[in-house]
């Protein structure tokens, strides 16, 4: 499911004329309504902020019940997104999920808060010499969006720490393409590849080979309404836990009129 979270992110935070949107998404899994998340981004200026917020529907909702609020803040270096500060935080299955991630000036991420931690987790800890230069999931997605807005590709790498796992990410352009289904429904739109490899982070009782396997996910990517940034219509994955997923765009609208409703 990260993974999926990941695409839906992916060039939210392209330049526009308007300074902020809000893009809602339907998450599907093995057919099911799975997952609602809504993004809210506003990155016009030297400073970008996006928040994600994330709830969970129909009959998985009943087996896995989660809700997330994250949030992050960062600055442009010329066309370079560096976080400041990412904050996460939500319940899953009944149990509070806590992040707290600041960046140094010399771009180390230092972790203030993590609920449940590693330990309790069993999971390994991250090398602190892997880490500087690495950044959050959200700011990796604003970097990606600012080279596919400016070059109309998607070659993009990056490395991304979530303060449990750190994940190398390669993306990839694949041609022109119709969107499958959904919003945008047969207009063509940009295909990209997006491929994550799980670096470290792993959980003692998960299969170290399978985990580091690599797992690829498409997005077709185009704009949904005038003077929008391009975004994923639609992503589609192969998930190790939840059969094939799918997320599909439903609404895209300037933050105010979100908002009015």
């Amino acid at each position: 499911m990260r993974n999926l979270l990941f695409g839906l992110a992916l060039l939210l935070a392209a330049p526009a004329q308007a300074t902020s949107w809000t893009a809602t998404y339907e998450l599907r899994a093995a057919g099911l309504r799975a997952l609602e998340a809504v993004f809210i981004f506003d990155i016009d200026g030297p400073a970008y902020t996006v928040e994600v917020r994330t709830r969970s529907l129909g009959v998985v909702g009943l087996f896995a019940t989660s809700s997330q609020r994250t949030v992050v803040e960062g600055v442009w270096q010329g066309d370079q997104a560096r976080p400041r500060r990412y904050r996460a935080q939500g319940t899953f299955r009944g149990q509070p999920r806590v992040v707290t991630l600041d960046w140094r000036p010399d771009g180390q991420p230092v972790v203030s808060a993590l609920e449940p931690s590693n330990i309790v987790e069993t999971r390994e800890e991250v090398g602190s010499g892997l880490l500087p230069g690495t950044i959050d999931a959200l700011t990796g997605l604003v970097q990606l969006s600012r080279v596919v807005a400016q070059s109309g590709r998607c070659e993009a790498q990056t490395r991304l720490y979530d303060a449990r796992r750190l994940t190398q990410v390669s993306v990839r352009t694949a041609g022109m393409e119709p969107v499958p289904e959904g919003l945008g429904a047969g207009a063509p739109a940009l295909r990209c590849v997006i491929e994550t490899r799980l670096l470290g982070g792993i959980r003692a009782d998960q299969d170290q080979t399978r985990m580091r396997e690599p797992v690829e996910t498409i997005a077709w990517v185009g704009r949904a309404a005038a003077n929008a940034p391009p975004l994923p219509f639609r992503i589609e994955l192969a998930s190790r836990w939840w059969g094939r997923l799918q997320a599909t765009l439903v609404r895209m609208e300037p933050t105010v009129a979100a908002s009015a409703r």
